[in-house]
């Protein structure tokens, strides 16, 4: 090419380039524009905008260390950016990383499972195709013959074992999901509602007593009614396993029935799992029974690596004499992914956590929007927090508070969202607003012009990602609309949503949040207000002390906050996070059912089974002094 050509293309190419770049700076404007438009009608649209990406599909329920969890941090990154907000850090990244524990991993190289039946007849069952394996404690290598134990239930209060007539010792049994008669509400297994005896860990605990060397799991008709809904689990679903196990297709034990029939005590045969799972809904009878001449040989390796989370952090700086201090606006923004841990479902589909909590992560993102476009700085400093990792015991905001970015002395006030997409009746539930007494005039201001009908607990601490700045003597306050019955399900979707009740509970806020900035001191911390609680604190009569704050009642038990030094519940291994579900062999839901288990059981040795990091466990203790 000659020199003049090349000028000649230098030219062209920048004239060429004139009409892109007007179009860059036209669609860069109006989305500036659109981020920053005050009116309602457009602030509603931006919110709806993002409960309805947050809560879809795509991203898989928002679980940390996930694909979906990556696209959910992109999505806010690019609209903090959008935004303008700071990066909290020199090298220009709002993520905070921090481990949440070692995960493991199939090796899929060393998977195999094969199954022999009579004949010499040989199956070798393709890896996620016919089988997929869940991640074991330990590497896994399990053999013997298949005992089929229909739903896999010891029941004794029904008057129901799937276990009463066979050997399990060494031996590899089919077990299938769920329970007998969903349909059915006059169930004794609690009518349509899942029992315990429908969990995997329960049905994984029978299998252990029982002697069995593996699990071979397999869809319920309900949860597979069809070929095509008949999915494996990952290989994550379900935790990780104290003894072999695997989930394959109803196809591969339907074609093994064919040759060897379920073979009832009266003698009936059942080759299908279909006609078993109905001829056990009828009669609710035991049918287990060894499939004969039939074996299984599985052999899996994993391997460990960390689970990193992500804090997602922007600042808006603050002009005058309390510039220097901060208020910390947050919301989680992870889920339960596909129901891995804290679903109240029991099976495995997507968690989209429509309310919990892409309605609280939009409520973060629309008011940093909101404060970003003013003309003015606020008079404080602002940090927006998307906080990661809540569903696993408010790991993100634990990390923030160990690691904060700004001096938590300096911090003045947390404000924090966790379910705001069910506004009834203009009815907001603020908890915590007395851990500073200048908030009571700050939350009647701020009403003035929104006349919210305000529930202010006086005593109520629900747990989410206020506590850890609680718990540094941070004030705070919990904005939220209530639990539903969508909560931890897969029912808690876009659909649900009161996307306009949501941005009326962001207006207010904003308000709020301006009467904090605008305050001539810092807020003062009020701490604990009401009677004490939890464990012996909350209960003199009891005679003892358990040493545990319970501050959190939730669907399924009751959260431990603080563990005391030395205490009873140190000793018996209890840790800050783990959800308590059963105290002495009784269901707990509230604190005062520990307090009255603490009385009924002083001197005694009980056992408390736990929900940590979604797995449940069991610890002994002590109740003595």
């Amino acid at each position: 090419m000659t020199k003049s050509n090349v000028q000649f293309f230098s030219n062209a190419s920048r004239w060429l380039c004139v009409p892109f770049a007007l179009a860059f700076c036209v669609i860069a404007t109006a989305e500036l524009n659109a981020q920053s438009d005050t009116s309602r009608d457009a602030a509603l649209k931006r919110v709806t905008r993002d409960i309805k990406y947050l809560a879809s599909d795509e991203l898989g329920g928002r679980q940390p260390g996930t694909p979906g969890m990556e696209l959910t941090e992109k999505f806010i990154i690019e609209d903090y950016k959008k935004i303008g907000l700071k990066p909290f850090d020199d090298e220009g990244t709002y993520l905070q990383g921090f481990g949440v524990g070692r995960t493991r991993s199939l090796e899929k190289d060393s998977a195999a499972f094969v199954v022999s039946g009579p004949d010499d007849t040989a199956m070798k069952l393709e890896l996620d195709v016919d089988y997929a394996p869940q991640v074991g404690r330990g590497d896994f290598d399990a053999s013997g013959d298949i005992v089929f134990v229909g739903y896999g239930i010891s029941a004794e209060e029904h008057n129901f074992d799937d276990y009463s007539n066979v050997d399990c010792t060494g031996k590899m049994v089919v077990i299938l999901r769920m329970e007998p008669q969903q349909k059915d509400e006059g169930s004794v297994f609690e009518g349509t509602e899942n029992s315990k005896h429908a969990f995997i860990n329960r049905k994984v605990e029978m299998a252990q007593e029982a002697g069995a060397a593996g699990i071979i799991f397999v869809n319920d008709s309900e949860t597979a009614p069809d070929a095509e809904r008949d999915e494996l689990a990952p290989y994550t679903q379900f935790g990780e396993q104290p003894i072999p196990f695997v989930n394959v297709k109803r196809s591969v034990i339907d074609q093994i029935l064919r040759v060897s029939p379920v073979l009832k005590g009266d003698g009936t045969k059942f080759s299908s799992l279909a006609d078993v799972e109905a001829d056990i809904d009828r009669n609710l009878e035991n049918v287990s029974c060894e499939l004969k001449g039939w074996s299984g040989k599985f052999t899996a390796n994993f391997s460990q690596q960390e689970t990193l989370a992500k804090n997602i952090i922007g600042i808006i700086e603050g002009e005058g004499p309390h510039a220097d201090e901060t208020i910390v606006i947050g919301a989680h923004h992870d889920h339960l992914g596909m129901g891995a841990y804290g679903s109240r479902a029991g099976r495995r589909e997507i968690h989209n956590g429509a309310d919990d909590n892409a309605t609280g992560t939009a409520a973060v993102m629309e008011l940093a929007r909101r404060f970003a476009a003013r003309g003015e700085k606020p008079k404080r400093r602002l940090v927006f927090v998307c906080f990661s990792a809540e569903e696993m015991g408010l790991l993100g905001a634990r990390h923030y508070v160990e690691n904060p970015i700004y001096p938590l002395e300096n911090t003045v006030a947390m404000i924090n969202f966790d379910m705001i997409g069910w506004l009834r009746e203009k009815k907001l539930t603020i908890f915590n607003w007395n851990s500073s007494p200048e908030f009571d005039a700050v939350l009647k201001t701020a009403n003035e012009n929104y006349e919210m009908d305000l529930q202010l607990p006086e005593n109520g601490f629900a747990g989410s990602d206020h506590l850890p700045f609680y718990q540094r003597q941070v004030p705070v306050m919990f904005f939220h609309t209530g639990l539903t019955d969508t909560y931890h399900t897969p029912e808690d979707d876009f659909e649900t949503i009161d996307c306009d009740g949501a941005l009326t509970v962001i207006e207010y806020t904003e308000a709020v949040v301006d009467g904090i900035a605008k305050m001539d001191s810092k807020p003062t911390f009020a701490g604990r207000r009401g009677s004490r609680r939890g464990g012996g604190d909350a209960a003199p009569r009891s005679r003892i002390r358990l040493g545990a704050i319970l501050d959190d009642e939730v669907e399924n038990g009751v959260t431990v906050d603080t563990i005391q030094e030395g205490s009873i519940a140190e000793k018996a291994g209890l840790k800050a996070g783990d959800v308590i579900t059963e105290f002495a062999g009784e269901a707990v839901t509230q604190r005062r059912e520990i307090v009255l288990a603490l009385r009924q059981n002083v001197g005694e040795t009980v056992e408390i089974k736990i929900l940590r990091d979604g797995e449940e466990q069991t610890v002994e203790v002590e109740l003595k002094k």
